[in-house]
């Protein structure tokens, strides 16, 4: 894939895919399990649901999974790779195998489930081990038994054992008393290799059998005793199976007939030609020994063409139609198969077939009568042992021939008569795979897989009558498995292709919002529900009856078809009536008028319904200037108050128009009143004439607009008025009105700028009108003004026009603005407008009083460009002025420049203004002169004109890339010369930029002449141009950089030197928008050479530089983005991962550095030792020394190391000099610190150097010493010398120490800083893992079992009694009476009592109780609840009267205590499971991940990184970070250990990284793993924790490690399965193998010799101070404190979704607080701390085990104890008194308790202001919660347990139940003597396995 710009389309084309394909989304559930995170792909096999639940089960190459009915996950079990041969029995058969053994994959040949009605299993068989097969639990597939062993190979030989061999089975009724069930199987012989071994174990796998689901799994169903030796199989005869293979395609079960469909060679001959056959097989059900084998050929034809390969089929009762059509019963089946033929071109076509199953048998019997008729052809053929086919005279039924068990001769018919079936629908070119059946309302529906991935969906209307009405994309270009399967419901189908399961809506009814939609893709399944107004399945509509629920053509829908009438006024009430069809007549409906929100009864006529309009005038609408509004009228029903049909209606209202055309012209009934002038509905009230609407067809008079009055624009003209002249104008028209006595006359109107001119008008006829327009002096300006004009009668009514009417007003003198030729040209070009020069202005005719024409004045000439030329000519001069000639003719001659005549272009002519000229050619070369103009008189230019002839003489650059754009400079004389300059290179034009290389240039690259052309004058440059190749990128380095941008990249490549100005910048997508990308700003390159670019990083937008927009990888925030370059117009560097595919230029982005300012008072640092450090964060991730700049004043520090913390320089040995505001140096101002890093600058402070003072001794006291003698002198130096070096190494060791401890601290925060940092990056990459596979939660069982019953592997519960010495002690009548009686509350109470009370019942008895109570009533928790608050009340009774009432539920002195912790457990899975099991997980996976990131001793089980004192390793190890390479089957992936892990300890950290995804039980045991160091040339090296090489001194060994072995950073490593594993005695892994990852550490001895192990420290070594390493307990605890107040947090937390349970159980107490009169509130706070935070979370936090499939080190729950007891200190109400002899668990979160106790108490108060629970909501719940109950346990095995306690305590109860009133009243003493006798008998013994 390339990257780059490339991948973040592609992420933006998904994204936009993804929202096209919703509605997809909501058709199907869609699961792949085709490949794993480890990159390990594979095939799925076969997928089976089980009817009862839904659950789905696939079986794949070497995988088993289990899904539930929305495709998540429930387990999955590895079936492969396992070592296996061929010739080999399974490996659990004693027989040795001497044959090598390899990996191979298992293929998952049988998928099938057994319903037993008690413990339903599922059947596998696989492809290893001769296709042996296991059981599995329907409800866990993990807990399986293997079933490869047997006294013959055809026991456990079931399925082929090659990948691509047939197997087909399915269980059916057997040959058994009772019809019991048995496993039909078919498989392909696979002995055909020339190995005898092979053979000798094929050869005893039958081609067909029935195969024992009882006691004797997978054994044949019946076998007869020897000598004969037969059983229920059937084998093809040895001389031709090896060459005549059976491939089998499906089976079934049909009545009492089981079949098989195969494909088949049609003759055993070996010929090249041979052709293939389908068959179907026939057996008998009660046949024992398969005498009724029968098969016969199966075809499916279409005209001549014959589909001889059956793919697929099934059966199914067929619909109703297909029933009636067949002519079949209701217990008919029909068989569907698909099938394919090879066409001459040689493709494959396909087509679908149907049989019935009478007719299929009718042909069978067909063929086995011939049998009894003599003909022996039909016996054997030629692949099955031959019978003796003979005429018979005895007279058989039909069941008989069908079903014949007794007779051997008549056995295996291989018929010659072929059942056929004429194709219903044929696909060319098109291969189907898969075929399921279902049945809708009344049809037959079949849905069919492709080879392609699609699905289609075909109604079964006839035998040979189909039809497809939907093609749907399951998996696209993936084949769809044969099996295909429907959901309990029938609503979905599950599809199964080559990698996914797809679940998919046998229906999409809803994607149809109309009838005629609906009703029209005859889609079987939906219909219209008509007054619903949906599309749905006929039982989603209420009262589906023939016409409410409608289906089939689209003819059938509710329609109003017509509306009568179909408008009306909105001044009147109008009938309407609608004409409706197939309108359900058991219904009342009403007219709904939607937009007006008004409705009318409708009654009901011949026709449809009746009903009335509003009055739309009186409901205060507006209908707008239309004068009409469209509104839907529709039909609502009484029963579901929907509108169910719906038709347009329109109202109109006349009084909208205003004239008569839009009146009487429109599709309404309005009439026009002339002489009212105004349009109405009832013309009744007009006083005289009136004009009738169009529509009107009916009554005398004029009708439509044709008749209304309306002034002719056309006709009339236009009409000019010159200012301040008279005009008269003639309007002329179309029925002008006569005026009535009274009315005024007819006026014009002429409105100018806003005022009004008015003239009276007269009425000529009834086609003219004449107004006399007076002299007027206009307001108006620039010539031409268009005024409009109107005319208006009678009472000021408006004459219509047919368009705009104006009148356009003049004046001669702005139109020619004072120009005379302008004017002449208006005389000559609008003569109608009489202007004229005269009196030397231009005025209208009639104003002039010289009528002689005046000659105008000489023209003037204002400018000309250019004023430069090329002597060749050809410049257009652009000359403007005033008089410039009035038409072209007069200017045609007239101008020369520099004496050349200049030719005036036409075209380009403006009369008077300006003259556009091409330049003549100067024979005389360059010269000057005027450019002059001669009309009536010669004007002249007043500057002079020059022909210049221009040369080029440079150019820069002189070479570019091949790809253009290089800016070039071009040099020369007279470069101004003419209009307009161009240049080419080899005649190829540019402007400023060059062009690229074009077709044609190829082979002229160099030395190219470049051009310059002055107005298409040709010059050349004296110096010429060279292409060079594009430039190319080879490399960028580095690809980290942060948001800020400016760390320097080095960019490798070629051409570099041809490049002018290179720049870099980055390309992203836009976050807010879809497929935008966009690019930063460009940075430029400085190019080094023509090799190597130096460019700095782009910077992000500072709205990408957020932490919000920017993804997650890993922990830390990072944006990436695509490099690319602007290098002129070279393209390929601006996509490098299109033209560059190998180039790596996505540039990271990291969150800027920080660099902290000194924390010092006033930011001033003083400086004492040699080095300087700065803290920050983030500084190395994208930068090194290298991109750092530290300035102190002006000067540099030398940077000497970089961490992510902290940047180490050494300063200059001076103090630098400071700066002031202007950037000078000055003495007395102190030197800032700045840090540089890209295009960031960081001011950190000013720093003080700290110089000591020298030690100065007076004048005085060197004078006394000189005077004191000689001798002494030499003592007193040495004295001297002596006292300088003690006082400066002081001063020296205090600056040192000094600079340690500030090291120090700083270590340890920044120590702190980074292993939050570290962990937040595992945590980050965990929670991404959990995205794909989800938190290892235990399911509802297994859960329920581990806190019951914590730490027992095995219980009786698991397992039922089983008699022993053919007896059952334990009755199941007894248990009955014993269960009926514990469900008598009282007895129940009074059992519990007599327990208490006796001194023998342990506290592990009351436990052990609680448990079994909890388990019998699991699914029953109503009656727990009720048992639960009687006994807490009487504990409560008890403690309140006690001296100490708030030890009540602190310790489990009894049954209720222990019995309320496991029904809170219980009530509290789905909650632990939705809400608080994340954070809880998150919080044991920091803990673990921290404890991992350091030390742990294998042996004594202490650790670097813990909470807990007593496991925190004293010892100072410093171990190295080792990076393996884990080769795996498909890639090699990199685990960080630690050089000091032992191996145990790697390979544990190789299964947690490798198999994250997978849960603890799962995954192999790490001894069962070796680890192999391969050292390439060297060979393979498998690494132990003790071998030869092991270290023994003193008595002593220690383990080995991997610095031990010198495993190197980098080395590779893979892990295999260990061959053999050493078992102890018991079964169980030598103990001496377990790592302290294991519940408890490790302490061994060998025996032999008194040896000791250890790994870290010895464990007798305890004289190291051990205070000196608590600080890493704080560390420890830094880190980890997030998690633990997240889960605080969310455990601590009121919310809506809490569980009532635990409101109702503190409003219990409270309630019983008050009830006892319990008043102290600190007492109900702690009843409540010891029931809910006690008794459930601080044993959830224990025990996470509990809840995940995990497992828990030593280490990890010394850590997860601390923090248990933190939160018990949270919930106490007294004061913790610490010291110095404090635990240090307590002393850890001394400073957090405050808090926690404050989240404690908001939690009980939130919970107690919460609205109380009432019982009916709690008796939901808990119904909720009994509904969880699996049945996995038995409840008669814990009876039995329970029952122990009756016996070991019988006389004691018997004298509680008799000397207690309400126990003799209700006879439980009788009772209980009843379940003793029904229970214990003489021989009674109970065995559990």
């Amino acid at each position: 894939m390339e990257k780059g710009v490339s991948k973040i389309q592609i992420v933006a084309l998904l994204w936009i895919m993804s929202i096209a394909s919703s509605s997809f989304a909501l058709r199907v559930v869609q699961k792949i399990l085709g490949n794993n995170a480890l990159g390990q792909s594979w095939k799925l096999n076969h997928l089976v649901v089980d009817p009862d639940t839904d659950i789905v089960y696939v079986g794949a190459v070497n995988r088993i999974f289990q899904l539930d009915a929305n495709l998540s996950m429930i387990n999955e079990v590895i079936t492969g790779p396992k070592n296996d041969s061929t010739k080999c029995p399974p490996p659990t058969v004693l027989t040795e195998c001497d044959y090598d053994k390899h990996l191979s994959d298992n293929y998952n040949k049988i998928l099938v489930i057994h319903n037993t009605g008690m413990k339903n299993k599922l059947i596998t068989c696989g492809s290893l081990y001769q296709g042996a097969c296991e059981t599995r639990n329907l409800f866990n597939i993990t807990r399986g038994n293997e079933y490869y062993t047997g006294d013959e190979v055809s026991v456990y030989a079931v399925a082929a054992n090659q990948p691509h061999a047939s197997t087909v089975g399915f269980i059916g009724p057997g040959p058994l008393d009772g019809g019991q069930q048995v496993l039909y199987v078919a498989a392909t012989y696979t002995g055909n290799v020339i190995d005898d071994v092979v053979k000798s174990y094929r050869d005893k796998v039958p081609a067909i059998s029935s195969r024992s689901l009882r006691r004797n799994r997978f054994a044949f169903a019946y076998k007869s005793q020897p000598p004969q030796d037969d059983s229920s199989s059937i084998h093809v005869k040895q001389e031709v199976r090896s060459r005549y293979l059976v491939q089998y395609v499906t089976g079934f079960s049909s009545g009492v007939y089981s079949y098989f469909l195969t494909v088949q060679p049609e003759s055993t001959d070996d010929g090249p030609s041979r052709q293939k056959v389908s068959k179907i097989i026939h057996i008998c059900q009660q046949d024992r020994l398969y005498y009724s084998y029968a098969d016969m050929p199966i075809q499916c034809i279409s005209g001549l063409d014959v589909f001889n390969i059956v793919k697929a089929t099934t059966i199914i009762k067929p619909g109703k139609i297909l029933r009636q059509n067949l002519n079949l019963n209701h217990d008919d089946e029909i068989l569907v198969g698909l099938f394919t033929r090879l066409t001459e071109n040689g493709t494959l076509d396909s087509a679908v077939c149907m049989y019935t199953m009478k007719q299929i048998r009718a042909k069978l019997l067909e063929n086995i009568k011939k049998c009894y008729q003599g003909v022996e052809s039909v016996s054997g053929g030629g692949y099955l042992q031959k019978g003796q086919c003979q005429s018979s005279p005895v007279l058989f039924s039909d069941d008989d021939y069908l079903c014949n068990r007794d007779l051997p001769s008549f056995a295996n018919i291989v018929g010659t008569v072929p059942v056929i079936s004429e194709a219903g629908v044929v696909y060319q070119n098109m291969i189907l795979t898969a075929v399921g059946l279902t049945t809708t309302t009344e049809f037959s529906v079949a849905f069919v897989g492709t080879s392609n991935g699609h699905l289609k969906k075909i109604v079964l209307e006839d035998l040979s009558k189909m039809r497809e009405y939907e093609d749907f994309v399951v998996d696209n270009n993936s084949e769809i498995n044969q099996d295909m399967h429907f959901d309990s419901s029938g609503k979905h189908v599950f599809v199964m292709s080559q990698q996914k399961i797809t679940k998919v809506k046998v229906e999409n009814c809803g994607q149809h919002n109309s009838c005629s939609n609906c009703l029209s893709n005859m889609d079987p399944f939906c219909g219209w529900c008509a007054l619903e107004k949906r599309c749905t399945l006929r039982s989603h509509c209420p009262q589906p009856s023939i016409d409410r629920w409608l289906s089939g053509p689209p003819n059938q829908c509710i329609v109003i078809s017509d509306v009568s009438p179909r408008t009306a006024s909105v001044t009147e009430h109008v009938q309407l009536y609608l004409t409706v069809s197939s309108l359900p007549q058991e219904s009342n409906y009403t007219c709904v008028f939607v937009e007006l929100g008004w409705s009318s009864p409708a009654k009901k006529w011949n026709f449809g319904v009746h009903c009335i309009t509003p009055k739309v005038s009186m409901l205060g609408l507006s209908l707008g200037s239309t004068g009409s509004m469209k509104v839907s009228l529709a039909l609502n029903s009484s029963e579901t108050g929907k509108l169910f049909v719906t038709q347009s209606f329109v109202f109109y209202d006349c009084s909208s128009f205003k004239s008569c055309s839009e009146c009487t012209n429109n599709n309404w009934m309005c009439d026009w009143c002339i002489y009212e002038n105004r349009c109405i509905y009832n013309t009744t009230t007009c006083s005289h004439d009136r004009i009738s609407s169009r529509n009107r067809y009916s009554g005398a008079g004029r009708r439509g607009a044709i008749h209304c009055p309306k002034i002719d624009v056309d006709k009339t003209g236009p009409v000019y008025l010159p200012e301040n002249v008279g005009k008269t104008v003639v309007i002329k028209g179309v029925n002008f009105p006569f005026l009535n006595p009274g009315q005024q006359g007819y006026q014009c109107v002429m409105k100018v700028k806003g005022r009004t001119y008015t003239t009276t008008g007269h009425l000529i006829d009834q086609s003219n009108i004449r107004c006399d327009i007076e002299s007027n002096n206009y307001p108006i300006q620039g010539g031409f003004f268009n005024a409009s004009f109107s005319v208006f009668w009678g009472n000021n009514i408006l004459l219509e026009t047919n368009k705009d009417f104006h009148v356009t007003i003049y004046q001669c003198g702005d139109l020619a603005d004072g120009d005379c030729s302008l004017c002449r040209n208006l005389a000559v070009t609008h003569s109608q407008l009489q202007c004229n020069w005269c009196d030397g202005q231009c005025k209208y005719n009639t104003f002039c009083q010289n009528n002689e024409p005046e000659t105008c004045p000489a023209p003037q000439v204002l400018h000309v460009h250019p004023v430069t030329g090329p002597v060749e000519g050809g410049t257009q001069v652009n000359i403007t002025g005033r008089n410039l000639g009035s038409v072209f003719a007069d200017i045609r001659k007239a101008v020369t420049i520099a004496g050349i005549p200049c030719k005036p272009i036409e075209e380009l002519y403006n009369p008077s203004k300006w003259i556009i000229c091409r330049l003549g050619r100067s024979e005389r070369g360059p010269l000057a002169g005027p450019v002059m103009i001669k009309l009536r008189q010669e004007v002249q230019y007043p500057y002079m004109f020059h022909y210049q002839d221009p040369s080029v003489l440079g150019v820069y650059p002189r070479l570019g890339p091949r790809s253009g754009g290089s800016l070039m400079t071009i040099c020369g004389s007279d470069m101004d010369t003419g209009n307009s300059v161009t240049a080419s290179i080899d005649y190829n034009n540019f402007v400023c930029k060059t062009p690229g290389i074009v077709p044609g240039m190829e082979n002229r690259q160099s030395n190219l002449a470049v051009h310059l052309y002055f107005d298409r004058q040709r010059r050349q440059a004296q110096e010429t141009f060279t292409y060079v190749a594009d430039p190319t990128i080879k490399s960028i380095h580095p690809l980290e950089t942060f948001a800020s941008g400016g760390r320097l990249l080095t960019v490798t490549g070629t051409g570099f030197n041809a490049i002018q100005q290179p720049m870099m910048y980055a390309i992203y997508l836009n976050d807010t928008q879809i497929n935008d990308l966009r690019t930063t700003h460009k940075t430029t390159c400085t190019s080094r050479n023509a090799t190597t670019l130096v460019c700095p990083s782009p910077s992000l937008p500072d709205i990408l530089n957020q932490p919000r927009q920017i993804r997650y990888q890993r922990s830390l925030s990072v944006f990436t983005a695509a490099l690319a370059f602007q290098m002129d117009s070279v393209e390929s560097v601006r996509n490098l991962s299109g033209y560059f595919p190998g180039i790596d230029n996505e540039l990271v982005y990291y969150p800027d550095p920080e660099v902290y300012k000194f924390t010092e008072e006033n930011g001033i640092k003083t400086f004492k030792g040699e080095v300087l450090i700065f803290e920050g964060n983030r500084l190395n991730i994208a930068a090194g020394k290298e991109d750092l700049q530290v300035l102190i004043g002006r000067k540099k520090c030398n940077i000497t190391n970089l961490s992510a913390n902290q940047i180490y320089c050494t300063p200059p040995r001076d103090q630098p000099k400071g700066l002031d505001e202007s950037g000078m140096e000055k003495n007395n101002i102190l030197p800032a610190v700045i840090v540089k890093v890209g295009n960031l600058n960081f001011i950190v402070g000013r720093i003080q150097y700290d110089v000591p003072e020298r030690v100065k001794f007076p004048d005085e006291v060197i004078a006394g010493i000189a005077a004191a003698g000689g001798f002494l002198f030499l003592v007193i130096i040495l004295i001297l010398i002596i006292y300088r070096r003690q006082s400066t190494k002081a001063e020296r060791i205090y600056r040192k120490m000094q600079i340690q401890l500030d090291n120090l601290e700083s270590n340890v925060r920044n120590e702190c800083k980074q292993a939050f940092a570290e962990l937040q990056t595992d945590m980050t990459d965990l929670t991404g893992d959990l995205e794909n596979s989800g938190i290892p939660f235990w399911d509802y069982p297994s859960y329920t079992f581990k806190v019951l019953f914590p730490g027992l592997p095995d219980h009786v519960i698991l397992h039922p009694p089983l008699q022993m010495n053919g007896s059952l002690k334990f009755t199941e009548q007894g248990l009955h009476y014993f269960y009926q009686l514990l469900n008598n509350k009282y007895f129940l109470l009074n059992f519990i009592h007599t327990l208490e009370n006796q001194r023998s019942f342990t506290i592990r008895d009351k436990a052990n109780v609680a448990s079994l109570l909890i388990m019998i009533y699991q699914d029953n928790m109503e009656y727990a609840t009720d048992i639960l608050k009687s006994l807490l009340n009487e504990l409560v009774e008890k403690s309140v009267a006690s001296k100490h009432p708030k030890l009540m539920l602190r310790r489990t002195e009894s049954v209720v205590e222990k019995l309320l912790t496991n029904w809170l457990s219980l009530c509290l899975y789905r909650y632990l499971k939705d809400s608080a099991g994340s954070s809880l997980f998150m919080l044991y996976k920091a803990i673990k991940l921290q404890v991992e990131k350091g030390p742990v001793d294998q042996i004594a089980g202490d650790a670097r990184y813990s909470l807990a004192e007593d496991r925190l390793l004293r010892e100072k190890i410093e171990p190295k970070t080792v990076t393996l390479n884990i080769e795996t089957d498909t890639e090699t992936v990199q685990c960080k250990v630690l050089d000091c892990d032992t191996i145990t300890q790697v390979k544990e950290k190789i299964c947690d990284m490798l198999l994250r995804n997978i849960p603890f039980s799962q995954r192999p045991c790490v001894q069962d793993l070796d680890l192999d160091w391969r050292k390439g040339a060297v060979g393979m090296e498998t690494l132990q924790d003790e071998d030869s090489s092991t270290e023994k001194v003193d008595g002593w060994k220690r383990l080995n490690t991997l610095q031990h072995f010198r495993v190197y950073d980098g080395a590779n490593m893979v892990l295999l399965k260990r061959h053999h594993t050493l078992k102890s005695p018991n079964g169980s892994l030598d103990a001496t193998m377990m790592s302290v990852t294991s519940s408890s550490p490790i302490v061994r001895t060998e025996s032999d010799s008194g040896t000791k192990v250890w790994h870290l420290v010895k464990h007798h070594d305890d004289a190291q101070i051990s205070e000196i390493f608590l600080n890493r307990l704080l560390v420890t605890k830094g880190t980890l404190q997030k998690y633990i107040e997240d889960f605080f947090r969310v455990i601590l937390m009121a919310t809506p979704n809490m569980p009532p349970v635990i409101k109702y159980l503190f409003d219990f107490l409270d309630e019983a607080a008050q009830k006892n009169g319990l008043t102290d509130p600190d007492v109900v706070h702690t009843w409540k701390c010891n029931s809910l935070p006690l008794r459930f979370w601080v044993n959830i936090i224990k025990n996470p085990d509990f809840v995940f499939d995990i497992h828990k080190p030593s280490i990890v729950d010394a850590s997860l104890s601390v923090v248990a007891q933190t939160f018990m200190d949270s919930c106490s109400t007294s004061e913790l008194k610490l010291g110095k002899d404090s635990p240090s668990s307590k002393l850890l979160f001394a400073k957090d308790i405050n808090n926690y106790r404050k989240m404690v108490e908001k939690y009980f108060k939130d919970i107690h202001d919460l609205p109380a629970v009432s019982d009916q909501e709690m008796n939901s719940y808990l119904a909720e919660v009994s509904r969880m109950y699996s049945g996995r346990f038995y409840k008669s095995s814990a009876l039995t347990e329970l029952y122990s306690y009756v016996t070991k305590y019988a006389n004691e109860l018997m004298y509680s139940l008799d000397t207690d009133s309400t126990a003799r009243r209700m006879q439980l003493l009788e009772r209980l003597g009843q379940v003793i006798t029904a229970i214990e008998g003489p021989s009674s013994k109970v065995a559990y396995v």
